[in-house]
């Protein structure tokens, strides 16, 4: 979905890496299709700091899932980059991945 691969699996304690290691992590709480809760940090954190916290909320929503980032605990001075990061880098990309998949469904059911 972003073009990068990812490493983990989908349960509490599993660590994962993304974007070649960039970003790593582990997963703290999962509850499912409501909620995951990470540990989180990139190579640009300061040495020494602790990792951030990202929350990711899943609701129903009219015609699909409304997806809620919560990320907090990010180095001072860096939250811009990472909230940029998450619009270029994820929800653009997912948008552009179900917009597609959608499409792909409603062409197969017309065949």
């Amino acid at each position: 979905m972003t073009g990068s691969a990812a490493t983990g699996q989908a349960k509490v304690g599993a660590r994962f890496t993304a974007w070649d290691s960039y970003i790593e992590g582990a997963n703290v709480e999962m509850e499912p299709y409501r909620r995951i809760v990470q540990s989180w940090r990139t190579s640009e954190f300061p040495e020494g700091s602790p990792d951030s916290r990202l929350e990711v909320l899943l609701e129903e929503a009219k015609g699909g899932t409304k997806v809620t980032l919560v990320h907090t605990g990010i180095p001072e001075g860096q939250g811009e980059q990472y909230k940029q990061g998450w619009r270029d880098f994820y929800f653009k990309p997912m948008k552009i991945y179900f917009a597609s998949a959608r499409n792909k469904k409603a062409t197969s059911k017309r065949a």
